[in-house]
């Protein structure tokens, strides 16, 4: 564990934030993924709630397309006797980035053969109207009750975007490690943890994991960005399909039977073929060329305009048009995977500079 001074390290604090969440609210939530991260968070506030005699309620959108590890997992934490399951599996719109034909996966949608069975710990059906997109469902959760606190499993380690995202402003009462999104308190007590911090915690404690973590070790995924757990098919994950048909192959045929896409993915996801922007193909003479054939040959008229009134107000220049292929190559009309165009227009000029000193 990272040591703070002689009698603290990141656990201590760690044990000390959720404390004082436990101390401010009567309602705690804690949102889970079966990632090592909110596994961790999950069990820190499962031993402040058990040594209080109080419950938690876990929050968990099951958005279908999930690895089978990731769902045993779920079970396994859903049904403690000190947790209160708010485990959705409600009809949402999942982005699909492996198919140009199938934008979204219905997930859950009435009257479609499921990759699985619902499970009886979930919610099914919500009686009042919902948004039923990933984030929008997200915020509505979190807005039915701007009382309670809810936690993520948030670490700054993993991206500057993320480090920014928990310290830039103060949130409730002040404190660095948590945000305020309106009447919305949200905390992130791991956020100076590292990645050894979080495995060193799982194996001193023997905690159950995700054992798609297992596989992904011996397939010599990096322990820093490669593993990563979440939905199979949007645009940040995609890439995982190259590995499901030998890390899980029925959730492979399962997923393939369910939405279009799934094999492309497996088969050229990796590669710089289909899915990638780092070279340009041999029958286009610039990148500005070949956005404008992926552009307005989009079949989805409405993503097609969302994607053009974006990239009017960006950089006009090709590392830029590299990016915005990139979006175009895996659905991105919601600006998932956005990219900095300041950055591309200072690269460019640096490389004008040596270009003409050269």
């Amino acid at each position: 564990m990272k040591i703070y001074n002689r009698d603290k390290n990141t656990l201590d604090a760690a044990r000390e934030r959720i404390s004082f969440i436990f101390d401010e609210f009567e309602e705690v939530n804690v949102s889970v993924s079966s990632g090592k991260d909110s596994t961790v968070l999950y069990h820190l506030c499962l031993q402040e709630a058990v040594r209080r005699g109080r419950k938690i309620i876990v929050f968990f959108q099951d958005q279908e397309a999930e690895y089978q590890s990731s769902i045993d997992l779920i079970k396994v934490m859903m049904s403690n006797k000190n947790v209160i399951p708010a485990w959705y599996q409600v009809p949402v719109y999942m982005t699909n980035s492996t198919s140009t034909e199938d934008y979204f996966l219905y997930a859950w949608g009435e009257n479609e053969q499921h990759v699985r069975e619902k499970d009886p710990l979930a919610i099914h059906s919500i009686e009042e109207s919902y948004p039923k997109r990933f984030y929008e469902f997200f915020r509505w959760y979190e807005k039915k009750n701007p009382k309670a606190a809810y936690l993520v499993g948030l670490r700054a380690e993993e991206s500057l975007t993320r480090f920014r995202a928990v310290t830039k402003f103060a949130g409730y009462k002040g404190i660095r490690w948590s945000s305020m999104d309106g009447d919305v308190k949200k905390f992130y007590p791991l956020y100076d943890w590292t990645v050894y911090d979080v495995w060193k915690f799982i194996y001193d404690y023997n905690l159950p994991y995700n054992k798609i973590y297992d596989l992904m070790f011996k397939a010599n995924y990096s322990i820093y960005s490669g593993m990563r757990v979440s939905n199979l098919i949007h645009e940040k994950s995609y890439k995982c399909l190259v590995d499901l048909p030998k890390f899980e192959p029925e959730t492979y045929n399962k997923l393939c039977k369910r939405i279009s896409g799934i094999a492309t993915a497996s088969r050229y996801a990796s590669e710089k073929l289909v899915f990638s922007n780092k070279k340009l193909p041999i029958h286009y003479k610039t990148w500005k060329e070949f956005r404008d054939f992926l552009l307005f040959n989009l079949p989805n008229m409405e993503h097609q305009q969302k994607f053009i009134n974006r990239f009017e107000n960006q950089e006009k220049n090709e590392r830029t048009y590299q990016a915005q292929v990139g979006q175009l190559l895996i659905n991105d009309y919601e600006n998932s995977r956005p990219f900095d165009t300041k950055m591309n227009e200072k690269k460019e000029k640096i490389k004008e500079k040596w270009m003409q000193i050269l």
